[in-house]
């Protein structure tokens, strides 16, 4: 009898009446049809101009999620010590790694100083620079960058020489940071002056971390410490935009001197890209990442919902023994006695922005070395789904690839690895996470 009123309905134009919605609904009832209307996956509203992001649930539905690859497609390492100066197998202390439109990975060696470049099938090329302060040459490299048209650049420790390659590794030229402009765009009465270049953007600009604390400041002992900063971007004419004032990372300062800090701290994390360009920071107390203008303006307040993550005994004792376990912790544990228990790990463990201007959220710590769990955001501030990738460090990602760094627990070596993304949904050929 249902099916049968079930085809009518369908098809015999009809107007509904009293009598016909009571039977839909009877026929709702025995085909166990839900009518419940589902809450919003998002919810948007406006404070004072700021747009408020509450994210409740994923977009993504099992269609439609992105995937990435379970076996790598590129895989760059080896260890400390080989005898040939140029090989691939003295790759370590790695820090950025980058990818160049033909699909070559340019990453920066902080052991040897150096640009190690390798082809897409990760044989190794050339290497770019070497230990030195002439053109072309690093004292310790710390920034890594791809711009359009595959140039690359090296950002010096401090505000050491910018140096400037193109995609062969041939040095074009090399970029010095005005220090005393910078210092005069930067004081303040009460304020550090900035130390280094904490993250230098695609447009050539960079961004400053600042101490609000005068230079003979004493943190209190025994008693978590987040000292307060101001974060500013620097543009071209060395104008300073702020990016408000935050806590920076927390330790806890002991009278005996030593301060191995706390296990799990709060920590700010900035991330930025995109086109306009968006800035990304959050202090990790909370599920909520503020996106600013390149100007400083806050655009939007991204919030998730994310159950907290307990802190255990455990996971305090394997902090403890990857610190040292044969350190003497009594005066430690006696200041963490004295105060309220630690319960939840950060929210939030670091930020991406892809090439696609999608920012990615690292929200979940793990204790394996060679995998972490993000979460996406598309450029409007909507929580698309999460994604478990199989990297530990990830540091670039492209419109089909991901970037990062394993390292082995016991030796310390490490190795670069790519993984196929796939951002139209479905299975990933040759298997997904």
């Amino acid at each position: 009898m249902a099916d049968g009123v079930s085809m009518m309905i369908r098809l015999k134009s009809w107007t509904p009446s009293l009598s016909s919605v009571a039977l839909c609904a009877a026929i709702a009832a025995c085909e166990g049809i839900e009518t419940e209307t589902r809450p919003p996956a998002v919810t948007i509203r406006d404070s004072a101009g700021i747009e408020v992001i509450d994210n409740h649930a994923p977009e993504w539905d099992e269609g439609s999620a992105w995937t990435v690859a379970q076996t790598p497609e590129i895989v760059i390492g080896g260890q400390h010590g080989a005898v040939d100066a140029d090989s691939s197998h003295l790759v370590w202390r790695i820090g950025d790694v980058v990818a160049l439109s033909d699909g070559r990975i340019a990453l920066l060696s902080g052991g040897e100083k150096r640009v190690f470049l390798f082809e897409s099938s990760g044989a190794f090329s050339r290497s770019i620079g070497r230990v030195g302060e002439g053109p072309g040459e690093f004292r310790i490299p710390e920034h890594l960058q791809v711009l359009p048209g595959d140039t690359l650049v090296v950002w010096d420790f401090m505000f050491g020489p910018v140096a400037y390659f193109d995609s062969s590794g041939r040095f074009l030229r090399d970029w010095r940071i005005d220090v005393e402009a910078l210092f005069a765009a930067t004081r303040k009465p009460n304020q550090m002056s900035p130390e280094r270049v904490h993250l230098p953007l695609p447009d050539g600009s960079f961004i400053v971390e600042a101490f609000l604390v005068p230079r003979d400041f004493i943190p209190p002992f025994g008693e978590p410490y987040r000292a307060p900063v101001e974060f500013l971007r620097i543009d071209s004419t060395y104008a300073a935009y702020s990016l408000d004032r935050w806590e920076e990372g927390e330790a806890i300062y002991l009278q005996s001197g030593g301060f191995p800090g706390l296990p799990f701290p709060f920590r700010v994390q900035l991330a930025a890209g995109g086109t306009p360009l968006s800035v990304y920071v959050t202090n990790t107390d909370r599920y909520e990442v503020h996106q600013y203008s390149g100007t400083g303006v806050l655009r939007r307040i991204l919030r998730r919902a994310a159950d907290p993550i307990p802190i255990t005994s455990g996971d305090v004792q394997e902090w403890k023994d990857v610190l040292g376990g044969s350190r003497d912790w009594g005066a430690w544990d006696r200041a963490m006695a004295e105060l309220p228990p630690r319960e939840f790990r950060p929210p939030i463990i670091g930020l991406l922005v892809d090439s696609g201007g999608y920012l990615w959220v690292k929200d979940k710590y793990s204790r394996d070395l060679a995998r972490s769990e993000w979460s996406v955001f598309d450029p409007a501030g909507r929580w698309l789904g999460s994604l478990e990738i199989p990297l530990w460090r990830v540091e670039w990602i492209g419109e089909d690839m991901v970037l990062g760094v394993n390292q082995d627990p016991d030796t310390g070596v490490q190795v670069v690895k790519g993984y196929r993304l796939n951002r139209h949904g479905g299975v990933h050929p040759g298997g997904a996470l």
